[in-house]
């Protein structure tokens, strides 16, 4: 057989060497191929695994802050230390979707944030820890966390708010490829106390702002509801923040804007109304300490807040009634009977001694059985009369003439019904004693003359001067009142003419600096009459013809319930014509707010990290 030609034979050796290696390269590529097929396996599912346990963590410390907030809503006021939460229950690994494991979850047990990592537990290290306003651990688990506090608009610490911070604890280890893949996850929880006080707006309910004229709001404004904003010559000027929703239109029901086509308010450009949580006056959600289908009579609703304690029934609101907060209480019966004593939390009224010196101080400054026409409620109102420059001593500055009194009165009458009604008055209020005072009732009251403002004021000039709500040399004290609906009377206001038509009744101008707690009459809801509820414009109630006078207004309004007394609807004809509004919100009450504990607490989740 001849041999094949050298030519040939090289080019098979050469075809085959070139097989040889093209088989080598793919297997190392398919090789190289596995391993990085391996590698991202492993890798996904490191990563799934390690997604896994940041979910169970969360989902603990989730569990831990619904635990660790309802103990702190059972002592609101109380800032409460670390072992006041080594009771709260562990998860269960049916909670967190994981398989079960005898040694599944152990609480953390050391004071401080010591990482207390089990490798032999699922999910170890839970523990909530109180700490400072830099976020260290405290000295023992029984120090409670200090307030952290800002500084107000006054460049005065804010004594009206504080945050209490602690730190939360879940560390999750689950099996991977290769060893435990672990999850220290932290989150930071503030129970955030915050009067409201600091707002120049603050409802629970809906909140409708519709003014006529141009209007600004100086200051916060929030509601626990919706928002409904449908008039241009409305501009915000501090933030706004809203619970639920924010609507550019009317309320639902409200047909007293018929016709007009909403527009939007103004507001800064870089502070649009914006969704924030409901803030729950002293810390207690109303949906669980309320209820109105029971036999309580203490639990209805914040109007409790200006009522008398039953002392048959428990009272959810026990200590936070200005009746429980008051050092004198005055009652008239219907035979206009006075008693001034000291109020007890059952309800009952001890009466002073005629030698007390609260009961010397106030016995002068009341007067019965005065009567007015108020035509938002078409019906005469008797009243009881509470002259202030009764009760401070003359001098500057003014103080009270009985030192023993903390600054809080409760005066009713007990006799009101709806076929008798009854009401309080405030009159020659100008001064009022440098600690402050606080008026509050179960009755409407009716602010008379200018109040808190030391005198004729020039915000009541012709053109008056709003930046100057006092005169000179007074300086306004801390001031609310506290009723089922507050009214604003005028400086020329004279009772006989409340009989008569509007064109009777002409208003001057008129300062009030004072925080306002009240009620309001609500928009009928859809199929009702289609009544307003005179928006937040309307929050204080008028009786006279304004519409040549101005009515400057420093302070704080704040809407926690529906009036019960004053429930006349806004709108009547023969009630009023709004004033010039020049309304501000009062920045010292972030220093000095008025006599009374009035607290708004929210409980957030803060910062996260993992470490």
């Amino acid at each position: 057989m001849n041999a094949q030609p050298f030519e040939s034979r090289r080019f098979a050796g050469s075809s085959l060497a070139v097989v040889m290696g093209t088989m080598a390269t793919l297997m190392v590529i398919v090789g190289i191929a596995a391993e990085y097929t391996t590698n991202v396996n492993r890798l996904v599912q490191r990563t799934t695994t390690l997604q896994t346990a940041i979910a169970a963590a969360d989902a603990t410390l989730e569990q831990s802050f619904s635990n660790w907030r309802a103990i702190c809503r059972a002592n609101p006021t109380v800032p409460l230390a670390t072992n006041s939460f080594s009771a709260i229950p562990l998860p269960t690994s049916s909670q967190l979707s994981l398989p079960n494991s005898a040694t599944f979850a152990k609480a953390g047990v050391l004071s401080d944030l010591t990482d207390e990592y089990d490798s032999n537990y699922t999910v170890s290290n839970v523990k909530i820890v109180a700490v400072d306003g830099t976020y260290q651990p405290l000295a023992s688990a029984s120090t409670a966390p200090p307030p952290a506090v800002g500084m107000a608009q006054t460049g005065t610490l804010n004594t009206t708010s504080a945050s209490y911070n602690y730190i939360a604890s879940a560390d999750v280890s689950l099996p991977a490829v290769r060893g435990a893949t672990v999850a220290k996850v932290r989150r930071v929880f503030s129970k955030q106390q915050l009067s409201p006080w600091n707002y120049a707006i603050f409802y629970v309910d809906p909140l409708e702002i519709h003014p006529g004229p141009p209007f600004t709001v100086t200051g916060w404004v929030h509601t626990n509801y919706n928002l409904y904003t449908a008039h241009d010559t409305l501009t915000f000027a501090d933030k706004v923040t809203y619970a639920s929703d924010w609507f550019t239109n009317f309320m639902p029901g409200d047909l007293r804007h018929p016709g007009e086509t909403p527009t939007s308010p103004s507001w800064p450009s870089n502070l649009p109304p914006a969704r924030d949580i409901a803030l729950q006056p002293f810390g207690m959600d109303s949906t669980v300490i309320f209820a109105t289908n029971d036999a309580n009579p203490n639990n209805d609703s914040y109007h409790e807040l200006i009522e008398l304690p039953n002392g048959s029934a428990s009272d959810p609101l026990v200590n936070s009634r200005y009746w429980d907060q008051a050092s004198v209480a005055i009652q008239v019966d219907a035979s206009n009977n006075v008693t001034i004593g000291r109020p007890n939390t059952d309800g009952t009224l001890t009466p002073f001694a005629s030698s007390n010196p609260l009961y010397t101080m106030f016995n002068t400054a009341i007067t019965t059985n005065q009567t007015i026409q108020d035509n938002r409620e078409a019906a005469n109102i008797r009243l009881v009369t509470l002259d202030i420059s009764k009760i401070e001593n003359a001098g500057s500055p003014p103080t009270y003439k009985a030192s023993t009194f903390n600054g809080i009165v409760y005066i009713y009458d007990k006799s009101n019904s709806t076929s008798t009604r009854r009401a309080v008055r405030l009159i020659n209020g100008t001064k009022i004693p440098t600690m402050g005072l606080t008026v509050a009732s179960a009755n409407p009251v009716y602010i008379q003359g200018d109040f808190n403002t030391g005198g004729a004021p020039p915000s009541n000039g012709n053109p008056g001067d709003p930046t100057q709500p006092q005169a000179s040399g007074y300086t306004r004290a801390p001031s609310a009142v506290i009723a089922d609906a507050v009214n604003i009377l005028s400086n020329s206001w004279t009772d006989a003419n409340s009989f008569s038509g509007t064109s009777s009744r002409v208003a001057t101008n008129t300062t009030v600096n004072t925080a306002i707690l009240s009620g309001i009459v609500p928009t009928a809801p859809v199929g009702g009459d289609g009544s307003y509820s005179g928006g937040a414009e309307n929050f204080p109630r008028f009786l006279e013809d304004w519409s040549h006078a101005t009515f400057t207004y420093y302070g704080s309004m704040v809407e926690l319930y529906q009036s019960q007394q004053s429930i006349g609807e806004w709108g009547k004809a023969n009630v009023y014509v709004p004033p010039t509004r020049r309304w501000y919100f009062d920045v010292n009450f972030k220093v000095h707010p008025p006599p009374g504990s009035l607290m708004l607490y929210s409980y957030v989740k803060g910062r996260w990290t993992m470490l």
